[in-house]
């Protein structure tokens, strides 16, 4: 998905969703606020950024870790005119109990400057700026960064896990409506409520009645991207629709729910307490091989929600989005810009676990 637009002033427009083999992706109705200054350009390296939320290892473990590269940034051509005050951005992976990232090297040249925006729920998005980009320039503007990875293993007794009764705070954006995810609508009210009808016997197994009802009654089929609403009449969807449908009847459920992205795929993770108040989230794997409470995969995530709010966009969105604008771009030739998410050595050939095996399209295509 994207779009291209030059407004009568010659400003432009540029924004690319990061779409998920058959899937996409997005957080809340909170702002974002940028959370570091942008620094020159420059090659350098940089420790690791101690970001994720702690870790869960009574219930969850973290094993067989993995390490793979990556390399995050964009490629920018200007067309025959001079591009003024370019802004520039893209997701940017962060850590995770399952994850750990680290920035091993930075090559930004001049006359790029760049830096990071904190997102609610532990997203990052990394910026760039430019005052004056001369007409037929190429700059390529990228981060390397090294990724450990460990599969998670879920747990084996789970009668003493319970759904919270209050939501935390911040858990509230993982909960209700998202875009594209109805979790309000009376097709998912009513599924829940046949499902309490049978009176599961935990609280784990009644999210796992949720997750099996998506699995049994709407049949993988890769296409267009389409509402929970669409995905429940049509009865068939991609790694997308199988995770929003799951996320829809959790949260319809009083559970907090999200969508995961990684490359050309996307998986739900449902939220759950212990006996003392403590908090953990779960994987599954909606389109796939069964997976509930465990998630066997090396790919990086890349971000972790389903409705983003940022000051370039008026609306929420699914997922973070690739974006370029410039306020003046002179010249007839529109600029050339390719986002990169580019997984580097071995990792190159990690695939998504999708049922065929088959890859629709790059994350997005870089």
């Amino acid at each position: 998905m994207m779009f291209l637009r030059i407004l009568p002033h010659r400003t432009l427009f540029f924004a690319l969703a990061i779409s998920a083999g058959c899937c996409l992706l997005t957080t809340p109705e909170i702002s974002a606020q940028d959370s570091t200054s942008l620094t020159g350009g420059a090659s350098t390296t940089a420790g690791s950024e101690q970001t994720g939320e702690p870790a869960e290892a009574e219930f969850l473990q973290y094993v067989a870790p993995k390490t793979v590269e990556m390399l995050v940034g964009l490629r920018l051509t200007a067309g025959d005119g001079d591009m003024i005050r370019t802004s520039a951005m893209t997701v940017f992976p962060t850590d995770w109990p399952e994850q750990k990232v680290e920035i091993v090297e930075v090559n930004i040249p001049q006359p790029f400057r760049y830096g990071f925006r904190d997102l609610p729920g532990n997203n990052k998005q990394l910026l760039f700026q430019s005052q004056l980009l001369p007409a037929h320039a190429t700059v390529e503007a990228t981060i390397r960064i090294r990724i450990q990875k460990s599969h998670i293993v879920g747990p084996v007794d789970t009668t003493s896990l319970v759904i919270p009764r209050r939501i935390p705070r911040k858990l509230k954006i993982f909960m209700g409506n998202s875009p594209y995810i109805e979790a309000n609508s009376s097709e998912i009210r009513k599924i829940v409520k046949e499902i309490d009808e049978t009176d599961p016997l935990t609280d784990w197994k009644r999210i796992e009645m949720l997750y099996d009802w998506v699995r049994d009654n709407i049949a993988y089929e890769r296409g267009k991207l389409k509402s929970v609403r669409e995905a429940l009449r049509d009865r068939t969807g991609d790694c997308e629709e199988l995770t929003s449908t799951f996320v829809a009847l959790c949260r319809a459920a009083r559970v907090p729910a999200r969508c995961v992205w990684i490359p050309n795929h996307c998986y739900p993770e449902f939220y759950m307490q212990d006996q003392d108040g403590n908090g953990y989230w779960f994987p599954c794997q909606a389109a796939g091989t069964r997976n509930f409470g465990s998630m066997p995969e090396y790919l990086p995530i890349l971000q972790k929600g389903d409705r983003f709010k940022v000051p370039e966009k008026p609306e929420l969105l699914r997922y973070l989005v690739d974006y370029l604008s410039a306020d003046k771009v002179r010249g007839r030739k529109d600029p050339q810009v390719k986002f990169v998410r580019q997984l580097l050595g071995d990792a190159a050939n990690l695939r998504s676990p999708e049922p065929d095996q088959e890859t629709a399209s790059e994350l997005p295509d870089p």
